[in-house]
């Protein structure tokens, strides 16, 4: 079996590592515009089994012809709004029933992958990346922290998820079955978790205020996070009742997930979770050393909003669902960034082709829309 990663950051690196592991006799390769960052072993620790070890990837490469020729199977982890580019840098060379997944697979991947794969390769998604990581140091050393008991993975086209499964599990990772892509595409981990506390954290003041500490993403979390993370989670369960052709049920309500029902419980849950404690804020600080100012270069901005939040509010509004929450965060981003594609309550703009929703691809109607997940 030929397996490429695509993404050097923290999950492709510990995927790499992960797979190699457990697939000692397939060919791993690693894409990367820095392979000259690497070394020749990368050592991986999976802190919650203590277990730290060693691995040699077959390729690590920035020539996509070297590491994804032939490859049978091509997990990506990149921010969304770099996929489109991944897709046509592999499509010639990956094998002709080749599965391609995106992980998270959020990002309206499914509206573009058919222009470079046809119907003879197959697109699946991980509802959420299967454990979190973060690099010790970028090329060597990769920690993971948090491992889920499995990920929610559907393909595309609902009759080959069997496949898409057997060829994951078959990489060290363990799947559960959702009935169709939607499942995956309109999750709501980043978009409405992170959307949620970025509105909280840096709502308050202008873009170029000067902030006296980092503050952290999670700890902290309070209570107009949790108002907000509860209001547009309610929106987007509104859309999904109103798609009864199509079976949700794998989208639980994030009330349920971090098993909380009131704003109180949330703000002790998210500020409790251990895996979250040591993750900050996107903001930098100072040359002078004065303070910090938000990095809205982060992806936390330049993908949780455009190819995330956008794309459950862009659905919502092909199937007739009001959304005054969203609406409410979109238009701040908009105004906070400059980004010119949600004006008036509306997706028009100059800086549309910066975003992931489906009306960028010419689906402008409620049965286009559903038809990529039937």
């Amino acid at each position: 079996m030929k397996v490429c990663v695509i993404g050097g950051g923290n999950i492709g690196t510990a995927l790499v590592c992960h797979i190699k592991k457990t697939r000692g006799d397939a060919r791993v390769s690693l894409l990367t515009r820095r392979p000259e960052a690497f070394s020749e072993a990368i050592r991986c620790n999976e802190t919650e089994r203590g277990v730290s070890y060693s691995i040699k990837p077959d390729c690590i490469s920035s020539d996509p012809r070297e590491a994804a020729s032939g490859a049978d199977i091509v997990f990506i982890a990149l921010p969304h709004f770099a996929v489109e580019d991944a897709f046509g840098s592999i499509s010639p060379f990956v094998s002709e029933n080749a599965f391609i997944g995106v992980i998270p697979g959020y990002g309206g991947c499914e509206f573009f992958f058919e222009k470079y794969f046809g119907r003879s390769r197959s697109l699946f998604g991980f509802q959420r990346v299967p454990f979190i990581t973060r690099l010790e140091e970028y090329g060597r050393e990769v920690n993971i922290l948090s491992w889920k008991p499995f990920s929610v993975v559907s393909a595309q086209y609902p009759a080959r998820t069997d496949a898409a499964c057997e060829l994951i599990e078959s990489c060290g990772l363990k799947t559960q079955k959702a009935a169709n892509f939607l499942s995956v595409a309109l999750t709501p981990t980043n978009p409405i978790l992170h959307t949620s506390r970025i509105y909280e954290l840096f709502g308050k003041y202008p873009r170029d205020h000067v902030y006296a500490s980092r503050e952290k993403l999670y700890v902290g979390w309070s209570d107009l996070a949790s108002e907000t993370l509860f209001a547009m989670d309610r929106e987007l369960h509104e859309l999904l009742d109103s798609i009864p052709e199509l079976d949700t049920s794998a989208i639980r309500p994030l009330s349920e997930h971090y098993e909380s029902q009131t704003v109180t419980e949330l703000n002790r849950k998210i500020n409790g979770i251990p895996s979250f404690q040591g993750i900050y804020a996107p903001m930098v600080g100072l040359p002078d050393g004065s303070g910090y100012t938000v990095d809205t270069d982060s992806r936390l901005f330049t993908e949780d909003f455009p190819f995330g939040l956008a794309i459950i509010k862009a659905d919502c509004e092909l199937c007739g669902i009001s959304t005054p929450t969203m609406d409410k965060v979109l238009k701040w981003y908009s105004d906070f960034t400059g980004k010119n594609w949600f004006v008036n309550g509306e997706f028009r703009g100059s800086d549309l082709a910066l975003t992931g929703i489906p009306q960028r691809y010419g689906v402008t109607a409620r049965e286009a829309l559903l038809s990529y997940y039937l």
